[in-house]
């Protein structure tokens, strides 16, 4: 009877854990570079998909591009609910993996915890609600899952499974080679180069790739100094711990509760109430496993040498790239669950700094893709932007961002790419940009020294105020004016900082962040 209670209730928390990610997911949409690889896509044939053609980049993703990309290439920004269910699938299927490997250390209900903590870890909201992105928890659970399996003797599967996991995306090597890490520390030697294999042979794909298609590798930076990859490796603990413990997360989770729906809270509520009662059969915590957390700190440590190599990326909790966080959150999920004590404080705790926040985000994305779905039929729809010159240059404004509080959080028209894309069937003319912050004139062009465009001022000039769907011409002696008027964007709390110490070392550790401050 006991048995038949207990499978009972299994079904009924799993089915009330797929209802909330339904309920979190649907509605969340497309966001930037997928409209860009939609727009990419429209032009090919079946036969220029299976051959990669279209984004050669991807080469380096096999997996991911036959599965999630297939869906840009058959329903482009249509029937964008099919997404939000692969997002979903994709989830839930995590959920599992994650959980599975979290059993091998923790109790079943702290395995629960840790599995939906890592997966809906609002520091790195952009891997629930982005499409492209989602591959970055389903890619590590695959590996966590894998690593289960050869722990459990289960090696050929578990060779398999990570071999999937491998090739993937090029986000793995940090995953298998940091977690690998744990059978070296329990002296398992076997299971160590059965599970990390895959890993080498990717690393060795990678390179190949890299070296006979040239221009393909776009990641690493080949100018790198000695001096700028150790600047690097100091940036990229020093943003991380301030992302996820600093101030930039204790912004987030406040406006991520301020943007919450009255559902939302209903809900919250009612999982909290649930939280309360059920907390008198909570396991005890467990003891800690070395080898696991020098895994995982393993994994965290990798992943900031290999941003570092790119000299590109630095965390941030806030807009689309804080995706690169995901490494450091499977950690302090298994460091809040293996240390949360079995009483009340600690699940009230948990909601303010996690459930609350996550429900609060959901509601923000979902608004900002309803937003973005109208801007987006304003502009097919909007016969002043058909009737403009091919040889004129379009200046857009509004929508560069979404907003949560004060901070500048979903890219929208911010990237040059995504503009592009979004116009490109709507307007003639190529020369296309949006007034974000770091735009400039300069010998009567518009520049934009982040992404390298260059915009001429002599042309006909029209703005496309998307906030109000108006077309209007005007004069090269009003773009001044016009980006005057422009409200200003705060993509960090930093920014406050200007003309202080604070910018001067940013700068000198990574002198393309001097956007912030301008």
């Amino acid at each position: 009877m006991k048995l038949v209670m207990l499978k009972n209730q299994t079904i009924y928390l799993l089915f009330g854990l797929l209802l909330v990610l339904i309920y979190l997911i649907l509605g969340s949409g497309l966001h930037g570079d997928d409209y860009v690889v939609i727009s990419n896509f429209r032009s090919s044939n079946f036969g220029d998909f299976i051959t990669i053609n279209v984004e050669k980049i991807m080469k380096f993703n096999i997996a991911t591009y036959y599965s999630f990309w297939f869906f840009y290439f058959s329903l482009g920004e249509e029937h964008q609910w099919v997404y939000d269910s692969i997002k979903i699938v994709s989830h839930a299927i995590s959920f599992f993996l994650v959980y599975k490997f979290s059993t091998d250390y923790l109790p079943k209900d702290r395995a629960v915890l840790v599995s939906l903590i890592f997966i809906l870890y609002p520091l790195h909201d952009t891997t629930a609600y982005w499409y492209m992105t989602a591959p970055y928890i389903l890619i590590p659970a695959t590996i966590l899952y894998a690593h289960h399996l050869i722990r459990n003797n289960k090696s050929a599967l578990g060779l398999f499974v990570s071999m999937l996991g491998a090739f993937s995306y090029y986000i793995s090597p940090p995953y298998i080679f940091g977690l690998s890490v744990i059978f070296l520390f329990e002296k398992n030697f076997k299971k160590a180069i059965i599970f990390v294999t895959p890993g080498v042979l990717y690393v060795a794909y990678y390179f190949w790739i890299k070296l006979h298609y040239v221009g393909v590798e776009r990641r690493i930076d080949p100018d790198l100094g000695v001096l700028d990859f150790f600047k690097q490796i100091l940036i990229q603990p020093l943003s991380f711990l301030e992302s996820a413990i600093g101030p930039s997360y204790w912004l987030k989770v406040f406006y991520a509760i301020e943007s919450i729906s009255l559902v939302s809270v209903i809900i919250v509520v009612l999982i909290s109430i649930f939280a309360f009662i059920k907390i008198e059969s909570f396991s005890k915590a467990p003891n800690m496993s070395k080898s696991l957390y020098i895994g995982l700190i393993s994994v965290l440590i990798l992943s900031f040498g290999m941003y570092a190599l790119t000299g590109l990326y630095s965390h941030s909790a806030f807009n689309l790239g804080n995706r690169s966080t995901v490494y450091g959150s499977l950690f302090i999920a298994f460091l809040l669950v293996t240390f949360l004590p079995a009483n009340k404080k600690a699940v009230a705790f948990l909601l303010i700094v996690f459930l609350a926040p996550v429900f609060g985000l959901s509601d923000h994305w979902k608004s900002w893709n309803a937003n973005q779905k109208i801007v987006i039929e304003n502009i097919k729809n909007n016969q002043e932007l058909k009737a403009i010159e091919i040889d004129s240059t379009l200046i857009v404004t509004g929508n560069i961002y979404s907003k949560l509080g004060p901070f500048a959080h979903i890219e929208f028209f911010s990237m040059p790419w995504s503009v592009s894309a979004i116009f490109k069937d709507s307007v003639r003319t190529k020369n296309i940009v949006a007034l974000t912050p770091y735009v400039v004139i300069n010998d009567d062009y518009l520049i934009d020294p982040k992404f390298g465009g260059k915009y001429s001022l002599e042309n006909k000039l029209y703005v496309y105020e998307s906030e109000d769907d108006l077309v209007r011409e005007i004069s090269s002696k009003d773009v001044p004016e016009l980006i005057k008027q422009q409200p200003i964007i705060v993509r960090h709390w930093v920014q406050l900082f200007k003309d202080t110490w604070v910018q001067n070392a940013i700068v000198w550790l990574s002198p393309r962040l001097v956007y912030l401050f301008e």
